[in-house]
């Protein structure tokens, strides 16, 4: 069972560096969840100090809840496994809620160009 468990953990923690990649974050081969917090905590910090309007922000304050939610999961270090996807799926919500953001802000092109070169104004 704990390798099924590890597999679902990998699986999840590769899922959410490539779903980070949309916000504007560098590609990661192995990532940890530590590693990808500290990532997603970066880019919530541009995102809510953006001038580009609200939707952006909003998608800010929710990297911000991912990055929470990563650094719950990274407190477990693989201990409890269980537990550590719950908080990853969690992630993966908090991101599609961010990415959707993004979509309905002031126009969906120019928030995928500002977040892909890692600028949110």
């Amino acid at each position: 069972m704990s390798s099924w468990w590890m597999v679902r953990r990998d699986d999840l923690l590769a899922e959410l560096a490539a779903a980070l990649v949309f916000f504007g974050a560098d590609p990661v081969e192995d990532p940890g969840a530590g590693e990808l917090a500290d990532t997603a905590q970066a880019l919530a910090g541009e995102y809510r100090a953006s001038t580009r309007g609200h939707a952006i922000r909003k998608a800010g304050d929710l990297l911000d809840q991912a990055a929470a939610e990563l650094r719950a999961a990274d407190r477990f270090r693989g201990t409890f496994l269980p537990q550590v996807t719950r908080h990853l799926r969690r992630v993966r919500g908090l991101l599609l809620r961010a990415g959707a953001c993004l979509e309905a802000g002031p126009g969906p092109a120019a928030a995928r160009q500002g977040s892909r070169t890692g600028v949110a104004r």
